[in-house]
């Protein structure tokens, strides 16, 4: 074959594969309504979908939040994310102009939970397509109660709400955490909101009376349910989260247990004494321990040089340890995170006490506990408020440096 003939072939044989390559993505790029089929109603996210240096990246969008997706891989059409520092994923094929498959949640005891999928381009609201001329006013703070009709059990909470039109943003508040950044719209007397960040996906949809109550329904992705109501309140408190967590006075702390490569992490090694050590209590699934993870990124270096350490001890929803440290392995990738986490046990009732029986009294994921220089419990804090509820974890941050930096001054 003759020099210019060979030339002429590489060319077609790279301008065909440059074409392969860009044909790919371009059915994939954009912006997407993604829509989570739930018992009750439609739970819908928004989906935006890239491509930097050749490799496709998402982002899913609630509000304000964007979170990144950078496990995104592309066979023919089909599509699947794994979602960042959590053990779920989505699974979609492309057809027709439209996303179709499921995200698959990791559940307690290893369970895989499945949530049908439906993606459609370029519609850029969240819940309908167009605002009714009349909306109801729910700004502001709202004094909340879930009840669980199974159990009987209530449980509070505490929303915030800002509202510009028929557009709602804001977040819940709990006493295990916030309910980060939740978002949607309210058509003529009903409030619709929702979020899917990769870890959990809720529903809320509430009615606003005429005696200016709430009324309605809480959903999740995974099935569970409970009865919303609500009334403004202001001045609405829940109970103080320093409180929560109870451990035995006379027990001193400790514990033994294996790292992510299988390797015995002692709170009586040389690293921990006489240092001010956080023990944050956690798991992969868990999206308040995200928030807490990137506080910590950002909050140890400067003061490590003081004696400050950090640990995370986390409990999975599966007992296999090849399994959990996987998705633990994932969680540090994520975060970045360079202090010890280990792998704690499995989540469920009483196993938080059986690898830490020094504690009495467990409420809720994530649990932080802090130790003075002399090993003893100095602090406990039920929950994580993170960055989407603005002055609360403003609040939070100042509150706990001046803890830590009054223990570090200690000799």
């Amino acid at each position: 074959m003759s020099t210019g003939k060979l030339a002429w072939l590489l060319a077609v044989v790279a301008v065909t594969a440059c074409g392969v390559q860009r044909d790919e993505p371009a059915g994939l790029q954009g912006s997407w309504r993604a829509v989570l089929t739930v018992p009750g109603g439609d739970l819908p996210f928004g989906l935006e979908i890239g491509a930097e240096a050749g490799h496709e990246v998402a982002w899913l969008i609630n509000g304000p939040e964007r979170v990144r997706i950078d496990d995104v891989v592309v066979a023919g059409s089909r599509v699947t994310m794994r979602m960042p520092g959590y053990p779920h994923r989505v699974e979609a094929t492309l057809q027709d102009g439209r996303l179709e498959g499921q995200v698959l949640f990791l559940r307690p005891g290893g369970e895989t939970k499945a949530a049908r999928l439906v993606a459609m381009r370029d519609q850029p609201w969240r819940f309908f397509p167009a605002p009714l001329a009349a909306q109801a006013d729910v700004a502001g703070r709202w004094a909340l109660t879930f009840h669980d009709p199974e159990t009987g059990r209530d449980t509070t909470g505490i929303a915030e709400l800002a509202q510009q039109g028929h557009v709602v943003t804001g977040t819940v508040l709990r006493e295990s955490g916030d309910d980060r950044y939740i978002a949607g719209e309210v058509r003529g007397d009903t409030v619709y909101l929702s979020r899917f960040d990769g870890g959990s996906a809720f529903l809320y949809v509430a009615r606003l009376g005429e005696d200016g109550t709430l009324a309605g329904e809480f959903r999740t992705g995974t099935g569970g349910f409970r009865r919303l109501s609500g009334r403004r309140e202001p001045d609405a408190r829940l109970a103080d989260v320093t409180t929560l967590t109870a451990v035995k006075a006379d027990a001193a702390f400790g514990f033994t247990l294996p790292d992510i490569d299988g390797r015995p992490v002692s709170l009586a090694d040389d690293r921990f004494q006489g240092k001010v050590v956080i023990i944050m209590i956690g798991g992969t699934w868990c999206p308040n321990c995200h928030d807490e993870a990137v506080f910590m990124r950002d909050f140890l270096p400067g003061r490590r040089p003081r004696g400050l350490e950090a640990v995370q001890l986390m409990f999975e929803y599966t007992q296999d340890f090849a399994s959990a440290s996987a998705s633990v392995r994932d969680f540090v990738r994520q975060f970045a995170i360079d202090y010890p986490v280990l792998i704690a046990g499995s989540y469920g009732p009483g196993e938080v006490q059986k690898a830490l029986p020094q504690i009495e009294t467990f409420y809720a994921y994530p649990t932080t506990l802090v130790l003075g220089r002399d090993g003893r419990v100095r602090y406990t804090h039920t929950g994580f408020s993170g960055p989407a509820t603005g002055p609360h974890f403003e609040q939070f941050k100042a509150q706990f440096a001046t803890l830590i930096d009054g223990l570090l001054a200690e000799t």
